[in-house]
């Protein structure tokens, strides 16, 4: 399949999905994206809002994030709200979606923050964890679906500072990231099954149509319920609040995908709630989940393929049942770790990994372990993954490449054999080929094919990282075919 070239990983990651890209009419398309592409014209899109240009080079640059997945609903060691919450306590249109499989009732869930305590959570250990771990960003969750806010707002009851915890959670971790110099982002849903305002779809307008979608009855001209543009204007306010109340946030994560209409722009007032967001943060980078075109795509659960005319991140959790918080679960191996990152930035994307701390606010040690160990490797690899971009080949079945100024570096997770020969970059000569650990690399070029040898016994069986040194810049070429040549 085109759009995931590391076969370890498309067994593993296959789960439901609901990642999305957005897409500009005329603009290249990643192929077989199906129902997860929202589609813009032309003029819709440039009229929409975006961040400044070296502010979405910066967020590419940092390339590998920690995405820290915390509510009031973990506290049952499950998904965050889909693990607990059944679908008839949700709210249309995620009635009966795919991911749920909650059975706790909305009278019992919602009095967990009774219990709230978090005694061993520190924000400065994890922001610590995060830079030992070798991640060069943090998202962490604000509001999830269950409506809770992890932080103190004016606007609800709902809170973390209305539990024995009693703190403020997010301003701890933003003082935190600020102080080690850590660029934060705020993942916030619009999605709320606590908020009694909330008709983003009334089924007295609506007709239900497969899963997730819905059309207008005959003469409706709108799926809102009558109450939610209360919702809208409390919406409004906590985006508001979160942007005066915690100093700079580098990136803001909404999470409404248009799934095919799922979601529209209709139902945020999407545009006008987005240019509030940039013009309180001017130099935020903000994702494609609230029916306007963002800065970057979001692949969930998936791998993404090559894509370099626009930025964007796959976001996946680390344990192996797809649980984005902390769940038991055991750790996916950290070959198949290795490789979503490597796919991701050889694609010419980000990779943001999910965790969260059991209910008292400590990560579990077996997974901080995992996360040191995929660290170590990040670290002794940085110089092929930070500050790069993807090519000058594109991906292909042995693997793919990543490039800065005069060097690339070939990522090799499948030998075809003891060489690999690719078309070679016009006008452009190697000047040295040598291992990350700096042992050299025999190669010999063409005006037609570069070819490296490396026996067997070299080669590392999760990726082998070779450096290409060129006689001059690569950075900014068009990507070549990757397809290594018999």
């Amino acid at each position: 399949m085109a759009r995931i070239f590391f076969a370890v990983v498309f067994v593993a990651t296959t789960c439901a999905a609901s990642g999305q890209w957005a897409h500009r009419e005329g603009d290249p398309m990643p192929a077989d994206k199906g129902e997860l592409v929202e589609e813009f014209t032309k003029a819709q899109w440039d009229a929409s809002n975006f961040a400044p240009a070296q502010e979405v080079a910066r967020f590419r640059s940092l390339r590998y994030g920690m995405f820290i997945h915390f509510g009031v609903t973990c506290k049952a060691h499950r998904d965050l709200s889909w693990g607990s919450i059944p679908w008839s306590d949700q709210r249309s249109p995620d009635q009966g979606h795919a991911m749920t499989n909650g059975s706790v009732p909305t009278s019992e869930w919602t009095t967990w923050a009774k219990d709230m305590k978090l005694e061993k959570f520190n924000a400065r250990e994890w922001v610590e964890l995060a830079r030992k771990c070798s991640y060069q960003y943090i998202v962490v969750t604000v509001k999830h679906h269950e409506g809770f806010h992890m932080w103190d707002t004016a606007f609800s009851s709902f809170k973390i500072t209305n539990t024995p915890f009693g703190r403020d959670y997010l301003k701890e971790l933003t003082d935190a990231c600020h102080a080690a110099k850590m660029p934060i982002g705020f993942y916030y849903s619009q999605r709320d099954f606590y908020h009694p305002d909330y008709q983003p779809v009334d089924h007295a307008k609506t007709e239900t149509v497969g899963q997730y979608w819905w059309k207008l009855k005959p003469g409706e001209t709108s799926p809102l319920g009558s109450r939610h543009k209360n919702y809208i204007d409390y919406q409004f306010k906590v985006c508001r609040e979160l942007c005066v109340k915690y100093g700079r946030i580098d990136f803001w994560w909404w999470d409404a995908v248009s799934l095919n209409g799922m979601f529209t722009a209709e139902m945020w007032d999407a545009e006008k709630l987005c240019r509030m967001v940039r013009e309180l943060q001017p130099h935020i980078v903000m994702n494609n989940r609230c029916s306007v075109p963002g800065d970057y795509d979001t692949p969930e659960q998936r791998l993404g393929s090559w894509e370099d005319w626009r930025a964007w991140e796959t976001c996946m959790p680390i344990q192996a049942d797809g649980g984005w918080a902390y769940s038991g679960a055991p750790v996916k191996p950290l070959a198949e770790r290795i490789h979503i990152l490597v796919n991701n930035i050889c694609g010419d994307g980000n990779t943001l990994m999910s965790w969260g701390p059991h209910w008292d606010g400590a990560f579990d040690e077996a997974q901080i372990k995992a996360q040191l160990e995929m660290g170590e490797w990040v670290k002794k690899n940085g110089r092929a993954i930070y500050q790069t971009r993807g090519g000058p080949w594109k991906p292909a079945a042995w693997g793919g490449s990543t490039r800065r100024g005069n060097t690339a570096w070939l990522h090799v997770t499948k030998w075809p054999g003891e060489s690999l020969r690719l078309p070679a970059i016009p006008d452009h000569a190697v000047k040295s080929a040598r291992l990350s650990g700096g042992e050299s690399v025999s190669f010999e070029q063409s005006a037609e094919t570069i070819s490296v040898t490396l026996p067997r016994a070299r080669q590392d069986p999760v990726d082998t990282i070779i450096e290409l040194v060129f006689d001059q810049p690569v950075a900014w070429l068009p990507a070549a075919d990757g397809a290594a040549k018999q």
